[in-house]
């Protein structure tokens, strides 16, 4: 009887354990959780994650609302995410080496249960001839993506297919690096998209709240291509939890009610000129109704203790474009002495956030030839760390050029709309603004000029600045260019043609052909498409290295990409605890919790728009 009685005593305890292990409190008059308040830059403007990857607060965002098959932590260690389980065997009757996936049980956003064909369908995406994804590399190792992408064979024929709902199977192509290819699982350009939201809203799934589906921890509640609005992402209700019972907890896998980030409120209200602005983000951190505060420059840190500010590396390295067909930018000459003129040391001390100089493209955390080594610290520098004025005279005097003989070089930056006024200038920093962006782009123009060109800075929106990207409408570009996979080789990949993810399709009355486009800078060099295409052809992550280093070197000497930075980020947090940070350098709040939270909903819930509580996809 004892027995029987210790039993159901112990059930009971472990279902009240199921059904009550929550953190949200007794008082919370939603009894949904804590809403917590961010400001982390510049607003986004699309959250495609097939080609999100010239501005790291998307990727930022786009960490928390999708969710791959792998993921890759701080440390470099990889784990099973959607993936429930995976097995590689040969295929005794065609001696095709193959991958079986089962995925784990999960929902989007709206509703509809996450399948296999979502997976693939937003790699036969990627894939398609007319879409433009530098992303697209990282799939040739399939068999047939490559043929694919070129327009050879149709997309049924890749060596991709889903076997039920939860299962899936993949065919790779002879000498295919899998391991490499379980990293890349782990890219945010490879996470599964909703088939029907993409085509049924083509112009706006990505752009929109309303037509926007996620699988991971977020749903998007709130997102408009307005500037200044806020951004509200709230925890997904059928992210992991059962919809078959109610015994779960809320917050059994996401513990924040709400996300919401920032833009309209100036960072220092004593610096910007804003003359609508009721307060600004110090005062906001300061009364504690900011709680997570990132992107932050010499400019505004002194406004905050030094034990209280944190830095941390991000994946992605700034850097400039040259468009290669512009009159500035078709001569290498000109394009190698304006990266000399640069002073990367001077710039990331302006910066003060623990940026360092860019002396090579692939920052530090990317490996070389396994987790723990450095891509980086094996090639050693590329590029010097500080200016060299006189040597890039030299150089333009040498190869003939006068400066004085062209016209203005346009450079263009994502601007802080709300930030990046004439005001906010730091005369303690000499030329530091409020914005990263701002910051680098002013003293490129100062150096520039020193050797003589005019330079005009064209700060544009996020929106704006994709279309002239897009569009190769500009002399230079600032971009954040981001790291896809912890392996070096796709990165350095799209700037050789065949593997640059572009495709031109030409169409007559009798056929359709298409072509590789090169480098979205205009970028051509047969030396260097060897050394790429050599590179994925290495029979060893070693042999492939050392050819990796040759082409980093050569890409830097001909300078279509100047890196000036390696990203880091300083951040401020106030009341939260349990954050962790990706392999990318992104928060994940999905454990985040804000001490005391009940208190702060009264304030944030008399702010909150009621159009804010419409459903979103």
């Amino acid at each position: 009887m004892k027995k029987i009685l210790s039993l159901a005593l112990a059930l009971a305890m472990c279902l009240i354990c199921f059904v009550g292990c929550t953190q949200i409190e007794d008082d919370d008059p939603n009894g949904k959780g804590a809403k917590i308040d961010v400001y982390m830059g510049t607003k986004v403007y699309d959250l495609d994650p097939a080609i999100a990857y010239t501005d790291e607060s998307t990727s930022k965002i786009l960490s928390l609302i999708f969710e791959g098959l792998m993921e890759i932590d701080e440390n470099g260690k990889l784990s099973n995410a959607l993936m429930k389980e995976y097995e590689i065997a040969e295929n005794p009757k065609t001696g095709v080496t193959e991958m079986d996936i089962t995925i784990n049980e999960t929902y989007w956003s709206d509703g509809s249960l996450v399948q296999t064909n979502d997976i693939i369908y937003a790699w036969k995406r990627i894939l398609d001839p007319t879409f433009n994804s530098p992303a697209a590399a990282m799939l040739y190792c399939i068999k047939g993506a490559y043929d694919r992408k070129m327009g050879n064979i149709g997309e049924d024929d890749i060596g991709i297919y889903s076997r039920s709902k939860d299962k899936m199977t993949i065919e790779f192509e002879d000498g295919a690096d899998i391991d490499e290819f379980l990293y890349s699982l782990a890219s945010l350009a490879l996470v599964p998209v909703r088939e029907t939201k993409v085509k049924t809203y083509a112009d706006t799934w990505s752009k929109k709240s309303s037509d926007l589906s996620t699988n991971g921890a977020f749903k998007v509640k709130k997102f408009s291509g307005n500037v200044g609005e806020e951004i509200i992402l709230e925890r997904s209700t059928y992210y992991y939890l059962s919809q078959q019972t109610n015994t779960e907890a809320l917050d059994k896998y996401v513990t924040p009610y709400q996300i919401i980030f920032h833009y309209a409120e100036p960072l220092d209200t004593s610096v910007v000129y804003s003359p609508n602005a009721e307060t600004d983000i110090i005062s906001l951190v300061a009364g504690e109704d900011l709680f997570y505060v990132s992107n932050l420059t010499a400019s505004v840190l002194d406004n905050f203790k030094s034990s209280d500010v944190k830095y941390k590396d991000i994946a992605s390295t700034y850097s400039y474009y040259f468009n290669t067909n512009s009159a500035i930018g078709s001569n290498a000459v000109v394009r190698n002495a304006l990266s000399i003129a640069l002073d990367r040391t001077a710039i990331a001390e302006a910066l003060g956030n623990k940026s360092e100089a860019a002396t090579g493209l692939i920052p530090s955390m990317i490996f070389d030839t396994k987790k723990g080594t450095s891509f980086r610290k094996e090639g050693g520098d590329i590029l010097s760390a500080s200016s060299n004025i006189t040597a890039a005279q030299n150089a333009l005097s040498e190869a003939g050029v006068n400066p004085a003989d062209y016209e203005e070089i346009y450079l263009y930056y994502i601007k802080d709309t709300t930030n990046d006024s004439y005001q906010s200038a730091s005369t303690e920093h000499g030329f530091g603004y409020m914005s990263k962006e701002k910051t680098i782009a002013t003293y490129a123009k100062q150096a520039w000029e020193q050797l003589g060109f005019k330079v005009v800075l064209k700060g544009v929106t996020a929106e704006e600045h994709a279309k002239v990207y897009a569009n190769g409408q500009y002399d230079v570009i600032g971009l954040d260019y981001q790291m896809m996979s912890a392996y070096p080789i796709y990165a350095l990949a799209s700037f050789a043609t065949a593997y640059s993810g572009r495709v031109l399709e030409t169409e007559t009355a009798s056929d359709v052909t298409y072509t590789a486009l090169p480098h979205v800078s205009g970028y051509t060099s047969e030396e260097y498409d060897a050394l790429i295409a050599s590179a994925f052809a290495a029979g060893s992550q070693k042999e492939k290295a050392e050819i990796l280093h040759k082409a980093e070197e050569l890409l830097l000497k001909d300078a279509p990409v100047v890196p000036v930075i390696f990203n880091s980020e300083a951040y401020v947090t106030s009341g939260l605890s349990d954050l962790e940070t990706n392999f990318w350098g992104a928060t994940d709040f999905k454990k985040a919790y804000l001490n005391n939270y009940v208190e702060y909903l009264a304030t944030t819930i008399a702010t909150t728009n009621p159009d804010d509580e419409k459903t979103a996809g």
